[in-house]
């Protein structure tokens, strides 16, 4: 039997849409948005029903939203454009409705997991880039010491990429093994980038491309599907990117 869309699963993007359109005006009431933010998308999540005969583990769906949520609102508190947060958050919201209409998919058993990978993968990219700018960003703002960032980002990237493992299907005595080499090659990447001259958007956006080819390869391996073509196109694509960024940004 399949289910169809619950009110709080409807609603729940368009109330946080709202909700953070109030905060980009008043930044001292993040002390109860986000809390109310986050408690929202863990019910929208619980209150999607699964089939009978689907057994899931409804925290590894839940890791995406919630660490979005939160990197996504602390990102925020760092724009000082006029116009871009008002589209961000439409953003934001759009990506939460598409996730939380794509797990309805996959609960029911209409999706067997393809639309749910494909949108983790657009979303995850964005994810670390709001993560990456936001550590980046308070080192520059708050004076945040870099080794207490750094372990913040490496705990909740461990989580990220668990989740990531779980949707894919991998076990975890397997997975177990690369999410430690995933988080280690990051946190080298992260550090390194640290120290780059140029601004926490940028050190963001070159992180997130790092995080997006060094995933793309490892769920190509680990699906037995990685060939020379594939291992090219990641490399030309990640390296071009990061390449054409540094080279078009302002250095500070």
């Amino acid at each position: 039997m399949f289910y169809y869309l619950s009110l709080p699963f409807r609603i729940s993007p368009i109330i946080i849409f709202g909700f953070l359109e109030y905060f980009i005006y008043n930044f001292s009431s993040i002390f109860y948005i986000l809390p109310f933010i986050l408690i929202l998308i863990f019910f929208s999540v619980k209150n999607i029903r699964v089939r009978e005969d689907l057994s899931i583990k409804y925290y590894a769906f839940l890791i995406f939203p919630l660490i979005f949520e939160l990197s996504f609102v602390t990102y925020l508190m760092m724009e000082m454009d006029f116009l871009k947060p008002h589209l961000l958050i439409f953003l934001n919201s759009l990506i939460l409705y598409f996730y939380f209409r794509t797990l309805r998919l996959y609960f029911s058993g209409i999706d067997k997991g393809l639309s749910l990978n494909n949108i983790t993968i657009f979303g995850n990219f964005v994810l670390v880039y709001f993560m990456a700018s936001s550590v980046y960003g308070l080192q520059s703002f708050l004076r945040v010491p870099v080794w207490a960032s750094m372990i913040v980002f490496a705990i909740l990237l461990g989580m990220l990429v668990y989740s990531v493992m779980y949707i894919n299907k991998i076990d975890y005595s397997v997975s177990i093994f690369y999410i430690m080499i995933v988080c280690l090659i990051m946190m080298e990447l992260a550090w390194s980038i640290y120290f780059l001259p140029v601004s926490y958007k940028i050190s963001g956006l070159v992180l997130a491309i790092g995080y997006y080819m060094i995933m793309g390869l490892t769920r190509h391996h680990l699906m037995d599907t990685l060939r020379s073509r594939v291992v090219k196109l990641y490399f030309i694509f990640g390296f071009l990117s990061i390449l054409l960024i540094l080279l078009t940004s302002r250095w500070v």
